[in-house]
């Protein structure tokens, strides 16, 4: 092989690598995100849960409590 042929091959090789760790990094980052998204669903729906607890008590303090 030639030294032009080899340093090709070796171009190449290292544009792969470099298109390999490009993706990973590229996947890592959107799972990272879609954990944050989830995250941030979880507190949004714990906080609509605290706000009707919340909701609920002042309707009892305006309405008193239905028996």
């Amino acid at each position: 092989m030639s030294h032009f042929e080899r340093f090709m091959v070796n171009r190449m090789d290292n544009f792969a690598e470099n298109q390999r760790n490009l993706h990973e990094f590229c996947a890592t980052n959107f799972h990272n995100i879609g954990d944050r998204f989830q995250s941030m669903d979880t507190h949004f729906q714990n906080l609509d849960e605290h706000i009707e607890v919340v909701q609920n008590q002042l309707f009892e303090l305006q309405y008193g409590k239905e028996d």
